[in-house]
C-alpha cells in the first residue's frame, strides 16, 4: 500500500484544542503505522488552531489548496501558449499586488490567460487569476485589463474562493475524526482511520470551489466587495479607477444573448455600475501615458 501522504498532510487543516483529544488523535494516527507517536503529536499540535474557521487556513495550505483547483480549471480552460501575453499580464498583476494589503502569497501570485472565447476571468485561493482570451480581445486598454485583474486579485486578498467551503464536509469529517480519536483511546481498542475518505472529501472540497467559481458564482456582497477594493487598487497602483466602469459597460453591452462565462457567475453589469458608482468617489477620467498605449497596442 502507497503511503498516503496527501491524506496525512490533510490532517494539519484540522487541530482539537482539548489535550485529550490531541493525545488521542496522535495515538490513532501512530497505530496506522504511517507516523510515529512524536510525528502524530506534531500533526495534531500544527492543526491546533486551525479548525475554528478558514481565515485560520495557513498560507501555505490555501496555496495548495489553490493548486488543486487551478489543475481542476485548467482541464477545461487550458492556458494560452503566448509568452509575451502571459508576460504583460504578470508585469499589470504583479504591479497590483504589490499595492494591494496581500502583496505576497506563499507561492506567489500567476496571472494566466486562458483559451476560450467565453468572456470570462476566475482566481484560485492562493493567488491563481485567470482570464479567457475571449474577454482580452474585448478590452480597450491595459487600464481595463488591470481593471479585470484588481477584480480577481481582490477576491483572493478577500480570500472569497477560501470562504466558499467554509461548510464542507472536510472539516466536519476532521473535526469527527478528534472525537473518534477520543472514543477508541478511550476504550483502549484499535481502529484503523478512513484516511481515503478524508482524502475524498478533500477532492468534494476542491470541487465545490471550482464550482463556486464557474457554476454558481460568489454571492452580490462579494462581488460589489471585489469591485469596491478593485477601484481601490487601480487608485493605488496609478492606473484608472474609471476603467472598472469602462469594463463593466463593455460587459454591459455584450450581455444580450450571453451565456455562461462572466454572465453567468456575475451580478449584472448595471447592478455593479450602480453599487459602485454609490460607494467609490471616482476621480476625473484619466489619459493613459503613451507607454501604456504603446505596450497595450503591441499585444493587439
Amino acid at each position: 500500500m502507497k503511503k498516503p501522504t496527501l491524506a496525512i498532510s490533510l490532517l494539519m487543516l484540522a487541530g482539537c484544542s482539548h489535550p485529550a483529544l490531541q493525545q488521542a488523535g496522535a495515538q490513532v494516527l501512530s497505530s496506522t503505522g504511517y507516523v510515529s507517536q512524536a510525528q502524530a503529536s506534531s500533526l495534531i499540535s500544527a492543526g491546533d488552531n486551525l479548525v475554528k474557521s478558514q481565515e485560520e487556513l495557513l498560507p501555505e495550505q490555501e496555496y495548495y489548496l489553490g493548486r488543486a483547483v487551478s489543475a481542476n480549471l485548467l482541464a477545461k480552460y487550458p492556458p494560452q501558449q503566448n509568452a509575451a501575453s502571459t508576460a504583460y499580464l504578470n508585469k499589470i498583476g504583479m504591479t497590483l499586488a504589490s499595492v494591494s494589503d496581500t502583496p505576497e502569497t506563499f507561492g506567489g501570485y500567476h496571472f494566466i490567460a486562458v483559451q476560450s472565447k467565453e468572456i470570462n476571468a476566475f482566481s484560485a485561493p492562493g493567488g491563481f487569476v485567470y482570464v479567457s482570451s475571449g474577454f482580452l480581445r474585448e478590452l480597450p486598454d491595459e487600464d481595463a485589463v488591470a481593471a479585470v485583474l484588481a477584480h480577481e486579485i481582490a477576491h483572493v486578498v478577500k480570500r472569497h474562493g477560501v470562504n466558499a467551503i467554509s461548510n464542507a464536509k472536510l472539516f466536519s469529517a476532521l473535526t469527527d475524526l478528534g472525537q473518534a480519536s477520543a472514543s477508541v483511546a478511550a476504550s483502549q481498542v484499535s481502529s484503523p482511520i478512513d484516511l481515503g475518505e478524508i482524502t475524498g472529501i478533500f477532492s468534494e472540497s476542491v470541487s465545490g470551489v471550482v464550482d463556486k467559481l464557474l457554476t454558481k458564482g460568489f454571492d452580490r456582497r462579494q462581488e460589489y466587495e471585489a469591485d469596491l477594493y478593485a477601484a481601490e487598487l487601480l487608485q493605488r497602483a496609478g492606473y484608472d479607477p474609471n476603467a472598472l466602469v469602462r469594463v463593466l459597460g463593455v460587459l454591459e453591452t455584450h450581455a444580450k444573448g450571453e451565456q455562461g462565462g462572466w454572465y453567468a457567475t456575475h451580478p449584472a453589469p448595471s447592478d455593479r455600475i450602480s453599487e459602485i458608482s454609490s460607494d467609490f468617489s471616482f476621480p476625473a477620467p484619466q489619459d493613459p501615458p503613451s507607454s501604456r498605449r504603446a505596450r497595450f497596442s503591441a499585444l493587439k
